[in-house]
């Protein structure tokens, strides 16, 4: 696997990580603060329908106080009088009053009138089951008589919960004793609920604690009741919250569980909210992923590529005067400037073993020509002064001759001598002479800027062997019988140009082959003295070779104007 999929692979981990990551934190952050303020607002308004049972309870008992502190009142429980009955105790008062019973008890517990809207005033029959088994001596019920203040609470009766309000019966001026209790009761059933429901604009319900087939909601709920926590609220559905409320009865016993239903407005809101931040989250995490490979891939591996890819280039083309592209300020900046420092040193190596090569070749040569040379030529004088030996003697004289041209060739083929002691353009001229001979390839030179000047030994040292290594070339591969060789030189630039009509080759395909040492050791010479080389060749149609090099040139004493010299 590659840096670049390595990073993108990392990358990746790290994005679903922190979506991951993030996701659980807000889970476990947001969705139990949307469900506490969910369960906040549902006990919120049960409270609500508490205040507004709390307001009935209140307006009951400031009836119970005006009609309990009435001359009248006092004397109707001790005569009975039906005209005070007829005058106040009729439904459309009662209605008027929004009162649904009222019972006038004596202090033996005997009701002296009770009358409920609707009902026969008969004590016996408009009394509900469960509240008339509680009038009796001793009950909490008719305490007020002793207590002298009003108490209140629910009764369960066969007819729904009863909101009553108990009272002592007193004289106007507020002095006693009590002539009995008063007891007035409004029912909250279902058109009660209703109008509270209306009121709180939530849906109610209210049933016994006591009842045996609760709904599973009221049986969670009754479970969730505590002496210190009488609300709870419970989720009903993915839509509806609802919330629970424990009343108790007059004698403070548990008596109903309200309900009250709300829409789970917070619950959508949090689920919205969720996945509004996941999807934020998710695209803020991608967004970033995405920035940052880019950044990386461009900042780091397209730089890292290119750098390979340069290099790769140097080390196929052996032009070791080419450089990495540096740019920035940065790490791989230092790593591109260290390279480039390397080939600037393989350069100035690759440019001392040239040098030193050419030492040596020119050590061989002298050694080959002075030495060598010196001692076959007087072998070929003793062959000479000594005659007598006939056909033994011109025969080795003739292999002493051969031996001779021999050296010199292999000398002139290391190291020309005139290309120190005359310059290039001698030296060029006896080479295309001698190549002429040696190949039978016709060689047409010209040349513009080369007459009595010279240039630096490396540059007159490359032009000759590049020429002397095309030609070899056009000898060995090209079949062709004449080649054309052009040198120049003109504001500070070296041309070389060598052309033949010959069989040609791929360019592209020879260059990476490893068979051409030749074109492949040209280009180094060329790279070492930093120059450029073209190749140009088409199959069939010949091989066009172009080289410049940087040379200045040094004049020599007497030097006369340049011309063209045509050889071969």
């Amino acid at each position: 696997m590659n840096l670049r999929w390595t990073i993108l692979g990392v990358i990746l981990l790290t994005f679903v990580g922190l979506v991951l990551i993030l996701s659980i934190s807000l889970q476990g952050i947001l969705v139990p603060h949307f469900r506490d303020e969910e369960e906040r607002s549902a006990r919120l308004n049960v409270q609500r329908v508490l205040g507004v049972m709390e307001n009935e309870r209140i307006s009951l008992t400031d009836a119970v106080r005006n009609w309990a502190s009435r001359d009248e009142s006092y004397d109707f429980i001790r005569t009975g009088s039906p005209e005070y009955i007829q005058r106040n105790l009729s439904d459309s008062v009662l209605i008027g009053l929004n009162i649904d019973l009222m019972a006038f008890i004596a202090p033996d517990g005997g009701i002296v009138h009770a009358h409920m809207v609707g009902g026969q005033a008969d004590p016996e029959t408009d009394l509900p089951a469960g509240l008339r088994e509680r009038i009796q001596p001793g009950d909490a019920l008719l305490r007020t008589i002793d207590e002298r203040e009003p108490r209140s609470g629910l009764i369960a009766t066969d007819r729904g919960p009863l909101l009553i309000v108990s009272a002592p019966l007193l004289k106007s001026s507020g002095e006693g004793p009590a002539a009995g209790t008063l007891i007035i009761g409004r029912y909250l059933d279902a058109n009660r609920l209703n109008r509270i429901s209306s009121v709180v604009r939530f849906p109610l319900a209210l049933l016994p604690y006591a009842q045996s087939d609760l709904p599973p909601e009221f049986s969670e709920a009754k479970l969730a009741f505590t002496a210190e926590d009488p609300i709870t609220a419970i989720p009903s559905s993915e839509t509806q919250m609802a919330g629970f409320a424990l009343l108790t009865d007059f004698y403070g016993a548990p008596a109903y569980i309200l309900r009250l239903e709300q829409g789970r407005t917070l619950y959508r809101n949090s689920q919205l909210v969720l996945l509004y931040l996941t999807t934020a989250i998710i695209m803020g995490a991608l967004l970033f992923s995405v920035m940052t490979f880019l950044a990386l891939d461009r900042l780091v591996l397209a730089r890292i590529r290119k750098l390979g890819t340069e290099v790769t280039q140097i080390g196929a083309g052996g032009d070791l005067s080419a450089r990495v592209t540096v740019d920035r300020r940065d790490e791989l900046t230092l790593v591109g400037n260290q390279i480039n420092g390397m080939l600037t040193n393989l350069q100035a190596l690759s440019h001392r073993l040239v040098a030193i090569q050419e030492a040596e070749r020119r050590k061989i040569a002298l050694e080959l020509h002075d030495e060598i040379g010196q001692l076959l030529t007087g072998l070929k004088l003793q062959l000479d002064t000594n005659p007598e030996n006939g056909a033994a003697l011109v025969k080795a004289r003739a292999l002493a001759d051969d031996l001779i041209q021999k050296v010199r060739n292999l000398s002139l083929d290391l190291r020309p001598t005139m290309l120190d002691d005359l310059g290039l353009l001698p030296a060029l001229l006896w080479h295309f002479d001698r190549f002429t001979s040696l190949t039978g390839v016709q060689v047409n030179f010209s040349q513009n800027g080369l007459v009595d000047n010279r240039y630096a030994p490396e540059i007159e040292t490359t032009t000759y062997r590049l020429v002397q290594e095309a030609l070899t070339n056009v000898a060995r591969h090209s079949g062709a019988h004449e080649a054309s060789v052009r040198v120049g030189h003109r504001d500070g630039v070296m041309t070389i140009q060598v052309e033949d009509r010959g069989g040609g080759f791929m360019a592209e395909t020879e260059l990476t082959s490893s068979r051409t040492r030749g074109l492949r050791g040209m280009q180094e010479r060329v790279a070492l003295v930093g120059g450029s080389i073209t190749i140009d060749s088409v199959p069939g149609w010949g091989t066009s070779i172009l080289v410049e090099l940087p040379a200045t040139a040094q004049p020599v004493e007497g030097s006369g104007h340049d011309h063209s010299i045509t050889g071969g």
